[in-house]
């Protein structure tokens, strides 16, 4: 074998790994047991493992023989990110809590280290003609997805106590378990999804793994019964039908759309005909409301710090239910960092959204694919941990957005040294 085909074959095995990679990153945001601390144990020492796994591949593969320049572009999105996280640090210094304030503030860093490297690894592979391989990251996102999913889907059969959590008293029954939230494991299939379509835009064509891919993500998704998953799955599969031209799809798909929404409601939005549950949100706004209203005015300028809602662990509504975490990303930002945390919040995703409608000029599938995957990220967001809530895996979908708006790469020329040569 010559040196060149080992050299591509090590590209091949090198975009294996950046999925299992991206594989075992999820799992890391799973409860793989009752128990918490060695869930904790386990989502510690893996996550340091695989950031430090990222860390090394990018050490091995830069070379001075075939260098590979980083540049920055719209760096504004990562600087107000990283102001977000000072803030949460300087919380530490007024927070009810400064031991689970600090928790959350080092995995948000750990996560930030993470994505920044394996980025990084992602472009050194994508750049470096030598290797002969390419890891576009919509086929690693929905590949990654697929391989845990498979694990949802075969379990689901075998061991549905385990892999189905049941709500409504036992009456209705959704993907999940106490593995991990439905609603964040629709959010997660959702993001493959939309990794899918741009698959497809990208090769201009679906393969078999695509359409089987997409029918156990639709399949899986139903299962979990998430409400506002399935609203982006919607607007995220609108989306990628408008862009690609076709007026015979895009009439099909909304007349599709249009005829199956009566069904949808009935059976997964309307769980056992309680309408009530469906306009109060599961109980979300009255809870909000007795937050806005109670606590929020005691802390509005800085909050109660970092992912803290209350003086005490939980906040107990006198309308609605006890809650250490308010189901959205946007008021748990104004509980725990106050004004100054929705201040910085908003300017660093409308800086994000101005360097995404830069890229579009650039780099179209780019564009698309940032605004595919934060179509589901943002609704998960408005009933869930989202983008800046509790350490779940929309922070780590979002950082990644923000580094592949902000980290390039490009072949540099080479410079040897007289020893190298």
């Amino acid at each position: 074998m010559s040196k060149k085909e080992v050299i591509q074959k090590t590209g091949k095995w090198l975009v294996v790994s950046l999925i299992f990679i991206m594989a075992l990153r999820i799992t890391t945001y799973f409860m793989i047991s009752e128990s918490a601390a060695v869930t904790q144990a386990f989502k510690t020492g893996l996550r340091v493992i695989l950031t430090g796994v990222c860390i090394l591949l990018c050490q091995k593969l830069s070379s001075p023989r075939d260098p590979v320049r980083f540049e920055y572009r719209n760096i504004l999105p990562l600087f107000f990110y990283l102001m977000y996280l000072m803030l949460g640090i300087a919380s530490l210094m007024w927070t009810s809590d400064v031991a689970d304030s600090g928790l959350q503030i080092v995995m948000d860093i750990e996560c930030v280290v993470f994505v920044w490297y394996y980025w990084k690894v992602v472009l050194l592979l994508n750049t470096k003609a030598a290797f002969g391989a390419r890891a576009p990251m919509s086929r690693i996102l929905w590949v990654a997805t697929l391989i845990v999913l498979m694990v949802f889907t075969v379990g689901v059969w075998i061991f549905p106590d385990t892999f189905y959590r049941e709500t409504h008293g036992g009456e209705v029954a959704r993907l999940g378990g106490f593995i991990i939230n439905p609603n964040e494991l629709g959010m997660l299939i959702v993001v493959a999804t939309a990794a899918v379509y741009m698959d497809i835009r990208e090769r201009g064509k679906a393969s078999f793994w695509l359409v089987f891919a997409w029918i156990d993500f639709l399949y899986c998704l139903l299962l979990t019964g998430s409400r506002s998953s399935l609203i982006s799955f919607f607007l995220a599969t609108f989306y990628f039908v408008l862009i690609s031209g076709n007026r015979k799809m895009i009439v099909a798909t909304f007349v599709a759309g249009i005829a199956a929404a009566p069904v949808v409601f009935m059976t997964i939005f309307v769980k056992q005909g309680d309408v009530e549950e469906v306009m109060n949100m599961t109980g979300r706004i009255p809870f909000w409301q007795d937050l806005l209203t109670y606590n929020f005015p005691r802390r509005a300028l800085f909050g109660y710090g970092f992912m803290r809602i209350d003086e005490l662990d939980k906040f107990d509504s006198l309308h609605s239910y006890a809650g250490a975490m308010t189901h959205n990303t946007f008021i748990q930002v104004l509980l725990n960092l106050g004004l100054m945390g929705v201040f910085t919040v908003f300017t660093q995703m409308w800086m994000t959204f101005r360097a995404m409608f830069r890229e579009m000029r650039i780099h179209a599938n780019l564009f698309h694919l940032c605004l595919g995957m934060f179509i589901p990220l943002f609704v998960n967001s408005l009933t869930e941990f989202g983008i800046w809530g509790e350490t779940n895996y929309g922070i780590m979908f979002y950082l990644l957005i923000i580094f592949m708006l902000v980290l390039h790469a490009r072949r540099g020329k080479v410079h040897l040294t007289p020893a190298q040569t």
